[in-house]
């Protein structure tokens, strides 16, 4: 029991790390719509241009550190390494990042903050966007728990419980809202569309034109089993038109998604869906225990096992590969091109990754931990761009930066003050 309510609560924190995306979903889900916000082809309007923004001719990353005790956010100028001003001020620490925006997160709502630096891809070249950091806005609702965005979407999924209420007025339900980008992009958050299922501690991922959401077990207090797809309408779509395949497996924990589909961590394996057809894939027979969370990049899925070692999924073949570590990992990065990985493990020994054949190229301690420490303690994360990884040391007050292609060598140090947990760089792609 002890050890589900410590993986309940690493749950609701895993998307600091951009595997991103964020899971949620790392730089992919960047959206394109910040182009529309200018002309981009007429009169005497520069190609690329967005209103109220500076253009650039390299990525603008900014580092955003939370801080565990205060809620607190920190963010920093990675090119010049100054601390950044006037950083709006949210409830609780960050929780997620989408390539631009942090999603933070108290027991009762969901703050939205653009951290003013972006990319758009144009195929043959980008165009990076620096602003000052702005709040779009928040949301309230009972016990939040998970945000993940696609390239137009953001979904927010509360867990509810007893005292919540949801928008149909049943008390306790968890409940499902849906953001379009184009909006964020604009500074408004606009409710695209809201739902509620039984209350749990749950995830919904939005796709194409649906959402997919786990739905509840036979109390509030179990993990959900089986997933279903909800429309535009917010009702659930059924028989041919609702979700096929796979969709149920028990003790789904972990949601994420990238361009190659949408993926729930469960007991047995994945379920990995795409346009509506789901289909349950099963952990490697290396696996040491099942996944708990997941990480992405451009398409690959990282999957850390919780008695060891990370397992890096290919969505295209549905093939495993494993890749060893010495003690559980607690916290993994995919960098956006899906070049390497980064993982630490609970031991704080760090670890880069070949995703093709799955060989440690590189080991050593990057933070010292206690490990008789209370399981309540925050731990370290890890975040990664294509070029360099950041580790936060809670105990040390400190950020750190990795070549993770130079033998995990340390390039700098930031010295944040308090306890640095959550970490996040946007602005690149």
């Amino acid at each position: 029991m002890t050890k589900r309510r410590g993986l309940r609560s690493w749950f609701a924190v895993t998307m600091i790390v951009p595997v991103a995306a964020l899971a949620a979903c790392g730089d992919e889900t960047q959206s394109d719509s910040a182009e529309s916000t200018g002309a981009t082809g007429s009169g005497d309007t520069p190609h690329g241009y967005v209103n109220g923004a500076d253009e650039a001719t390299e990525p603008q990353l900014r580092l955003s550190v939370s801080d565990d005790e205060s809620g607190e956010t920190t963010m920093i100028d990675l090119l010049t390494e100054e601390q950044v001003e006037d950083v709006p001020e949210t409830a609780g620490a960050t929780v997620e990042a989408d390539g631009r925006y942090l999603f933070t997160r108290d027991d009762s709502s969901v703050g939205v903050v653009d951290t003013g630096v972006w990319a758009i891809d144009h195929g043959d070249h980008n165009h990076y966007y620096t602003s000052a950091p702005s709040g779009v806005g928040s949301v309230d609702g009972d016990a939040p728990g998970h945000i993940i965005s696609n390239q137009s979407r953001v979904a927010v999924f509360f867990d509810g419980g007893d005292g919540g209420s949801g928008s149909d007025g049943d008390s306790g339900d968890a409940e499902v809202k849906v953001y379009p980008r184009s909006a964020l992009d604009d500074g408004e958050l606009t409710e695209e569309v809201s739902f509620t299922v039984g209350a749990h501690h749950g995830a919904a991922v939005p796709a194409r034109d649906y959402v997919l959401t786990t739905m509840p077990g036979d109390s509030a207090d179990d993990l959900p089993g089986t997933i279903a797809a909800f429309g535009e309408d917010g009702e659930e779509l059924s028989g041919d038109d609702g979700l096929q395949g796979d969709t149920t497996c028990p003790e789904i924990h972990g949601a994420t998604a990238n361009r190659s589909g949408t993926f729930f961590a469960c007991e047995d394996g994945l379920i990995t869906e795409k346009d509506l057809d789901a289909s349950l894939v099963d952990y490697p027979e290396q696996a040491q225990g099942r996944a708990w969370t997941l990480e992405v990049g451009r398409d690959l899925v990282a999957a850390p096992f919780e008695d060891g070692g990370v397992g890096l999924f290919d969505p295209s073949s549905e093939e495993w590969t494993v890749a060893d570590t010495d003690a559980p990992v607690t916290s993994v990065a995919v960098a956006p091109d899906d070049s390497v990985l980064l993982a630490l493990d609970e031991n704080g020994t760090g670890y880069a990754i070949d995703p093709e054949t799955g060989e440690v190229t590189a080991q050593r301690e990057l933070v010292s931990t206690d490990s008789d420490s209370d399981s309540d303690s925050p731990a370290p994360a890890v975040a990664l761009t294509r070029e360099r990884g950041y580790v936060s040391d809670p105990s040390a007050g400190a950020v750190l930066e990795i070549d993770v292609r130079d033998d995990l060598r340390e390039a700098r140090q930031f010295d944040t003050g308090g306890t640095p947990t959550g970490i996040a760089v946007t602005g690149g792609l």
